[in-house]
């Protein structure tokens, strides 16, 4: 018998690097053998993306619940479909192709009830053979027509959320043409060629780790190599391409025009004409959610937005402008963007992932008011890392960074205790910054007073002593009461200090994890301290040791001080933060913070029954 002996070494290779790469993938439930997207603009103007994966399933619930299917969303009316192929190799390398049944086409979940988007499809294919060390091979490509993107455009994440063996971005473009990118969080250079006919730019990755699954990292992977790429460096001709569209024109038809007569009628004060605006357009007109590239980056104007009861994103955008401006307010859309990667020297609209608008107001000053929820805060404050890309009436486009999101609260409290045990007192709230939410206390005046915890403000709108709303900050004063401010367990009172809700406890960080990979980041630089003051009845005393405790570190600082004297119990509580982004260095010292912040014996007061 004959041996070949190259073979056999392959195969040894093979048995002997298998382990590694188990080993190197183990945690996951899969891995990426190869993974290629392709981007090509054809010389006729026509425009192809061509999906190229072979991944391999490591577990039962990478084929059960995570990849045994691919959705692939396209228009069939200006867009081509075309699978390449399809198959599955079974872990006895036994190849398994998808048979016609496979591919199933339904409308998106997003297009459902959505009549004027019932063209789109998706396409479903239902991976066979699968098992565990099976590998899916799927070729796809999708081909737009001419005339419905402005320009060969892209924005990719270099990383995926199992890791990739081998990662490609290809960018063809015909001999000739200009491509403009920019990869951020990497060096990599992309290898170029040119066939005569078309010009290649090839970027490629090996053993690219997979994106952390680690919570409080920075939005959309902005700690991730990330590439935006565009065949023109024309900001205007390209945003024109959407801004140019009849919707923009922002004509109303007599209907709307007496909707937003009536609204005018009723108010005085044009910011909350504004607001009024705004809850008919988010709470009367449905939410489309397809994302503007599925949309091929068109928007239907007022009026069918308006006839048709619902919008995607720039549609509400361009409705709500269209109704302000008929109400004599100044606005216009805007497109938000990360800030992080935007390039004025390159032109696309891929980098956009929401529509809201802008108004100008004498007394308030510059407000964005988002189309999909009654947001309290100004979205210049509430959105950290943001851009507002505005869309002129004179073509030309303005890019505004949102502000650093800074927030403060101070609360303060001074209790008086019965012997029954009842309470009374006072409490003041003081919110500055992004935590300040003046439309919503425009729409609501109990906002501030109901974001407190405890329930010791009564519901009657008697308990409000002070209130002074600026465009920046709020302070507020209540009566405070409450018959049943304690809960007890035989001789011991326990009371829950009162806490704003809108603050560092709507972030939901309850635990943190020891040890940390990826930076850590928070929503605002936030200021907020607590200050109360309790008078105790002869029949109570404190039973919580009085103590001071100051903790200030590279995260920022805590402090908790309680004192007690002669019946009197002070308590002060703070939490303040230099900085909003820690790295992996400084993250052992947020973790202290925050568990000191958690901790349920710096959040509470006991008491106990005097002999």
């Amino acid at each position: 018998m004959r041996t070949n002996f190259p073979v056999v070494l392959l195969f040894l290779a093979l048995l002997s690097h298998t382990p590694q790469l188990r080993a190197q993938y183990e945690n996951y439930d899969a891995w990426y053998i190869s993974l290629i997207k392709e981007y090509t603009l054809n010389p006729d103007g026509s425009m192809d993306y061509r999906y190229i994966k072979q991944q391999k399933l490591l577990t039962y619930r990478a084929f059960h619940n995570l990849y045994g299917e691919t959705f692939i969303v396209y228009n069939p009316d200006f867009q081509k479909l075309k699978i390449n192929e399809a198959h599955t190799l079974m872990a006895d390398e036994k190849k398994i192709v998808a048979p016609q049944n496979s591919f199933n086409e339904v409308l998106p979940g997003y297009a459902a009830n959505a009549p004027a988007y019932n063209a789109l499809r998706e396409m479903v294919i239902t991976h066979t053979g699968l098992e565990r060390n099976a590998t899916i091979n799927l070729d796809y490509q999708v081909r737009t027509e001419k005339g419905f993107f402005p320009v060969l455009m892209g924005n990719e994440v270099l990383a995926e959320v199992q890791p990739v063996k081998s990662l490609e971005i290809r960018v063809r473009i015909p001999v000739g043409q200009n491509l403009y990118y920019h990869l951020f969080n990497g060096d990599w250079q992309p290898e170029k060629s040119s066939d005569g006919k078309f010009q290649t730019y090839r970027w490629k990755l090996n053993d690219v780790a997979a994106i952390s699954v680690e919570e409080g990292q920075q939005g959309a992977n902005e700690s991730y190599p990330q590439l935006i790429f565009s065949t023109s460096n024309n900001r205007d001709e390209v945003f024109s391409f959407l801004s140019g569209q009849p919707a923009f024109k922002f004509a109303m038809t007599d209907q709307m025009i007496k909707e937003v007569n009536d609204i005018v009628t009723e108010k005085l004060d044009k910011f909350e004409i504004a607001l009024k605006m705004q809850e008919k357009v988010v709470n009367d007109l449905r939410f489309i959610p397809i994302p503007l590239r599925v949309a091929l980056y068109q928007c239907r104007t007022p009026e069918q937005t308006w006839n048709s009861n619902g919008g995607t994103p720039v549609e509400k955008a361009v409705l709500l402008t269209a109704m302000l401006k008929q109400a004599s307010i100044d606005a216009r859309v805007v497109g938000i963007v990360r800030t992080a990667f935007v390039d004025s020297k390159i032109a696309t609209l891929a980098d956009i992932e929401d529509f809201a608008v802008r108004i100008e107001n004498k007394l308030r000053g510059t407000w964005y008011l988002s189309v999909t929820e009654l947001n309290p805060v100004n979205l210049n404050l509430a959105l950290p890392g943001r851009s507002f890309i505005s869309f002129n009436p004179d073509g030309k486009s303005t890019i505004t960074k949102s502000k650093t999101p800074e927030q403060m609260i101070k609360v303060l409290g001074n209790f008086i205790v019965s012997s029954d045990p009842k309470l009374t007192g006072e409490i003041s709230i003081y919110y500055e910054g992004g935590v300040y939410p003046l439309a919503g206390l425009l729409r609501d005046k109990k906002k501030m007073k109901n974001s407190i915890s405890g329930k010791l403000i009564g519901n009657d709108t008697n308990h409000q002593k002070i209130s002074t709303l600026n465009n920046e900050n709020g302070y507020q004063a209540f009566i405070a009461q409450s018959d049943k401010p304690f809960r007890k367990d035989s001789n011991f009172y326990y009371f829950n200090l009162p806490v704003s809700n809108a603050g560092i406890e709507s972030w939901g960080i309850r635990t943190m994890s020891a040890k940390r990979t990826t930076p850590y980041e928070i929503p605002a630089l936030a200021d907020e301290s607590y200050s109360y003051s309790i008078t105790l009845p002869a029949t109570l005393v404190l039973f919580t040791p009085a103590k001071k405790l100051a903790i200030s570190n590279k995260a920022g600082t805590f402090l908790w001080e309680l004192k007690s004297d002669g019946g009197k119990v002070t308590v002060k509580r703070q939490l303040k933060f230099s900085e909003r982004s820690f790295p992996v260095s400084v993250y052992e010292d947020l973790k202290i913070l925050m568990d000191y912040w958690n901790n349920p014996w710096y959040r509470q007061l006991v008491f106990v029954s005097s002999p």
